[in-house]
């Protein structure tokens, strides 16, 4: 796909996307006609075609012949990802990322019990922003919050800005999190 063409086609995904979620359409409800949708979108019918076969293969939707188009049975956190498209915008700030994924690691730290276990796991990989990082939100027991950091974390790896703490902030986390859950 070419520039143009390649922005416009993901611009009209984005756009279905958005109605799905606007609509607050669920799996099995049926999706409006491509004539409906060219016009409520203000894009041409082929365009909607085009991104509903897209749409089509990432299994979002499913067009029945003669029938119409159907929101697909999600796995139950696929939605974080598809809303994560629209959270995370070429406007974003990288700054924004980062203060984020601090954010919900910091609220991990709250969140996880640090028994002598996972201490002794986050002191091996101190020296290893990621592994130090994964170990940290790997030990929370809550899937979707698990699903939102990978999201966020994510975007943060496409903008190459390298480790998201110093060794020297990895090892204050360490030990700010042990004093507040190890009476001494």
């Amino acid at each position: 796909m070419h520039g143009k063409h390649a922005s416009s086609f993901h611009e009209n995904i984005s756009k279905i996307r958005t109605l799905i979620v606007q609509a607050a359409l669920e799996p099995g409800d049926r999706l409006p006609s491509e004539r409906e949708l060219a016009e409520t979108l203000s894009i041409s019918r082929a365009s909607v075609r085009e991104a509903l076969r897209a749409l089509s293969f990432l299994g979002i939707v499913e067009t029945k012949h003669g029938g119409g188009t159907f929101l697909c049975e999600q796995d139950r956190h696929r939605y974080i990802e598809i809303l994560s498209e629209f959270i995370v915008t070429k406007q974003t700030k990288a700054s924004d990322i980062v203060d984020m994924l601090r954010l919900l690691e910091r609220l991990a730290l709250t969140e996880v019990e640090p028994t002598p276990e996972r201490i002794a796991l986050l002191e091996s990989s101190v020296e290893t922003d990621r592994a130090f990082r994964q170990n940290l939100i790997f030990g929370l027991k809550n899937e979707l919050f698990i699903r939102i950091w990978s999201e966020v974390n994510r975007f943060y790896d496409g903008t190459d800005a390298g480790d998201l703490y110093t060794e020297d902030e990895r090892r204050r986390l360490l030990e700010m999190w042990r004093g507040a859950g190890m009476p001494e």
